[in-house]
C-alpha cells in the first residue's frame, strides 16, 4: 500500500510564492507608512504642535523597514525628549498607579504620587518651556481624575479600617492614622477640613480605646496605650490632647474609685503607674498628680494619728500599703518599735499571736535594755524577750514553771537582780500548792539562757544583807513545820544551808544589853514576896510578865527587854529589876 505526497515540490514553491508576495506586501505597506509618518511629523513640527509631532516622530522611529531620514529624526526626537520623558512617566503613573489601587498598596500608591509631584516639579515650572505640553498631556492622560478617585477610595478605606480597628493592634491602628495623614489636603477639600475631620475621627478612635482598657481594669494597659499613642503622635507632629486629657479623666475616676473602697494598695499601685506614665510622657502638672499628692499626705496623716492611738496594726497596714508610692520603711520600723514597746508580749516567739502567753510582765529602761518581757505558754514553760539599745532583740526559752497550774504571780525582781551582781534580770514565779507554804521559784536571764537561781517553800522570803535568804517555815522535806531555814548561793544557785535559831540564847545578866531584841537565857524562875514571877540566875533577878504559864524551877525563857524597870519584893529587901515581856516558856525541869 503507497500514500501519495500531499505536499509537493510543485506546492511548495507556490505556497513559498504566495508568503513573499504577501511579506512584499507588508513591507511596501509599512515603507509607505514611515514616508507618510515622517512627513506629518514635519508638518506639524512646521506648524508647532509639538506634542503631535514627537508622537509621529517617535513612531516612525519605530519603524525600521526602511531607513529613511533616520539622523534627521533622531535629531527632532532629542530635540522634543522632554516630550518624551513627560509622556512615558505620565503613562507610566497612569498604568502604576491603577495596579497598586486595585490590590490596596498604599505606600507603594503614595510612592508614585511623589513620583507624580517630582514630574510635574520638573516639567511645569510656571512660565517653562514645558508647562503647557505638561498640562496637555497631563489633561489627555486623565491621571488627575484616576488619582482623586483613588486617594478617594483609599481615604475611605482607612477611616473604615479605623474605626473598627479599636480592639486591634496598635501598630496597625497607627498605620491607619499615619496613612490617613499622608493624603494631600486638596483631596480632604482642604486643610481645615481634613483637620476637623481627622481630629474627630482620631479622637473617637483613641477615647473610646482607653475607655475600653479603664473599664476592664486594665489600668496599666491604659496609660501604656496612651503614652504609646502620644509618643507616635508627637513623631509624626500631630496635636492630639484628647489622649492625655483621656488618660487624666480614666486615672482620676479610678483612683478616686481606690480611695472611696479604702484601697489603700491598689490606690498606690496606680498612682505609681501614673507617676511613671507622667514621667515618660514629660507631664509635670496636672489634677492626677495633684491628687495622688494629697491624698499621699492625707493617708501618712491618717497613719500617724492611728499610731498615736495605739492603733499600730493599722498603721503598719496603711504605711505597707502606701510603699510603692513613697519609702515608709523606716517610719514602718518606727511604728513596730513603738508598738513593741507598748506591747512587750509581741517580742516573745509568735508573740503577736493574740492570747498566746499568759502571766506577761515586762519593764522598762532596765539592765541596759529598751524593755524585758516574760510570759508563760500554756504548757508552763517560760520565755524571755529584750529589746537593747540599739534595737536588737533576744529571746530565751526556760523549762517549764515547778507547779505551774497554781502559778499565782510572775514578777522582775530588782532586789533579787541587784544582790546576783550579774546585771541580769531574775524573774520571780509564785506558786500556791497544797499545803499552806508558797512556792518561790527563782530565775536569771543571762545571757546563754535562763538558770534556777533558787526555788524554796516557805510562808515567805527575806534577802539578808548577807546576801542569805531567810525562809520561815520552810519546808525542808521533814515533815517539820515551823522551822525558818537559811539558803546560801553555791556554785550560782541558793542551796540550803541551816535551821535559823529564832531567838538568840544570851545570860541572863545580859538581858538589859538587848533591848527591843529577841533573845532566850536559862533561869529559874521563882516568885516574889508579892507574888510576882521571877526569873533569876546568877545573882540577878528578872521580872517575867505576859505569857509565863505555870512553869516552875530550870527554865528558857524567850521574849524581848523592853527597857522597862519595876519593883519587887525580895527577902533581901525591895529592888528594881529588868521587866521581861515573855512570849515562851520552855521547862528544863523533869516531869515539867
Amino acid at each position: 500500500m503507497t500514500f501519495k505526497p500531499l505536499i509537493t515540490l510543485r506546492n511548495f514553491m507556490i505556497i513559498l510564492c504566495i508568503s513573499m508576495s504577501v511579506m512584499l506586501g507588508q513591507k511596501a505597506f509599512l515603507i509607505a507608512d514611515k514616508i507618510q509618518m515622517t512627513k506629518e511629523a514635519d508638518r506639524l513640527y512646521a506648524a508647532g504642535d509639538l506634542i503631535s509631532a514627537e508622537n509621529q516622530y517617535r513612531l516612525a522611529a519605530a519603524n525600521h523597514s526602511i531607513l529613511y531620514m533616520e539622523e534627521k529624526v533622531a535629531k527632532r526626537l532629542d530635540e522634543l525628549s522632554p516630550i518624551t520623558a513627560i509622556r512615558q512617566g505620565l503613562n507610566a503613573l497612569v498604568s502604576s498607579a491603577k495596579a497598586q489601587a486595585a490590590t490596596k498598596d498604599f505606600n507603594g500608591f503614595m510612592k508614585s504620587y511623589a513620583t507624580l509631584l517630582s514630574l510635574k516639579a520638573t516639567y511645569m515650572k510656571p512660565g517653562g518651556p514645558y508647562e503647557n505640553y505638561y498640562r496637555q498631556l497631563s489633561t489627555d492622560s486623565g491621571i488627575s481624575d484616576q488619582f482623586t478617585t483613588y486617594f478617594r477610595e483609599f481615604k475611605e478605606q482607612l477611616l473604615t479600617e479605623l474605626a473598627q480597628s479599636q480592639s486591634g493592634n496598635t501598630g496597625e491602628e497607627d498605620m491607619f492614622k499615619w496613612n490617613l495623614l499622608q493624603i494631600p489636603d486638596v483631596y480632604y477639600g482642604s486643610a481645615a477640613s481634613k483637620e476637623e475631620l481627622l481630629a474627630s475621627k482620631f479622637k473617637s478612635h483613641d477615647t473610646a480605646k482607653l475607655k475600653a482598657l479603664a473599664g476592664t481594669g486594665n489600668f496599666t494597659g491604659m496609660l501604656e496605650s496612651a503614652l504609646s499613642m502620644m509618643n507616635a503622635y508627637k513623631q509624626h507632629s500631630y496635636e492630639a490632647s484628647w489622649v492625655h486629657g483621656q488618660a487624666e479623666s480614666s486615672g482620676k475616676i479610678i483612683l478616686n474609685k481606690d480611695l472611696e473602697s479604702d484601697n489603700i494598695s491598689a490606690f498606690s499601685g496606680h498612682a505609681v503607674a501614673y507617676r511613671n506614665f507622667a514621667g515618660s510622657a514629660g507631664i509635670t502638672s496636672s489634677k492626677v498628680l495633684t491628687l495622688v499628692d494629697t491624698s499621699k499626705a492625707k493617708l501618712l496623716k491618717n497613719a500617724k494619728r492611728m499610731t498615736s492611738k495605739g492603733q499600730y496594726a493599722e498603721a503598719i497596714q496603711l504605711y505597707g500599703d502606701l510603699a510603692p508610692l513613697e519609702d515608709t520603711s523606716s517610719i514602718i520600723a518606727a511604728t513596730r518599735l513603738a508598738w513593741n514597746i507598748t506591747e512587750p508580749v509581741r517580742l516573745l516567739p509568735g508573740g503577736e499571736e493574740q492570747g498566746k502567753y499568759g502571766n506577761v510582765v515586762s519593764s522598762k529602761g532596765l539592765h541596759g535594755t529598751k524593755v524585758i518581757v516574760a510570759g508563760t505558754d500554756s504548757n508552763g514553760v517560760l520565755y524571755y524577750a529584750a529589746m537593747n539599745n540599739d534595737e536588737s532583740v533576744i529571746t530565751l526559752t526556760g523549762n517549764s514553771l515547778p507547779k505551774f497550774e497554781s502559778l499565782h504571780s510572775l514578777t522582775f525582781n530588782d532586789q533579787l537582780a541587784a544582790s546576783t551582781g550579774s546585771g541580769v534580770p531574775v524573774i520571780l514565779a509564785e506558786s500556791e500548792p497544797e499545803g499552806g507554804r508558797t512556792l518561790f521559784t527563782a530565775y536569771e536571764m543571762k545571757s546563754d539562757g535562763i538558770s534556777q537561781l533558787f526555788s524554796i517553800s516557805g510562808d515567805s522570803y527575806e534577802l539578808e544583807s548577807d546576801d542569805s535568804i531567810v525562809v520561815p517555815n520552810a519546808d525542808l522535806g521533814d515533815g517539820i513545820d515551823g522551822q525558818t531555814a537559811r539558803y546560801r548561793k553555791v556554785d550560782g544557785s541558793y542551796q540550803f544551808a541551816e535551821i535559823v535559831q529564832e531567838y538568840a540564847v544570851i545570860s541572863a545578866s545580859d538581858v538589859a544589853l538587848h533591848p527591843f531584841e529577841k533573845v532566850s537565857f536559862h533561869c529559874e524562875i521563882v516568885v516574889d514576896n508579892f507574888g510576882n514571877t521571877l526569873a533569876y540566875s546568877n545573882g540577878v533577878y528578872i521580872l517575867l510578865q505576859g505569857d509565863v504559864g505555870s512553869v516552875t524551877g530550870n527554865a528558857l525563857v524567850s521574849g524581848q527587854y523592853q527597857n522597862g524597870y519595876q519593883l519587887v519584893g525580895m527577902d533581901m529587901g525591895e529592888q528594881y529589876v529588868p521587866v521581861f515581856v515573855v512570849e515562851s516558856v520552855g521547862s528544863m525541869s523533869f516531869g515539867r
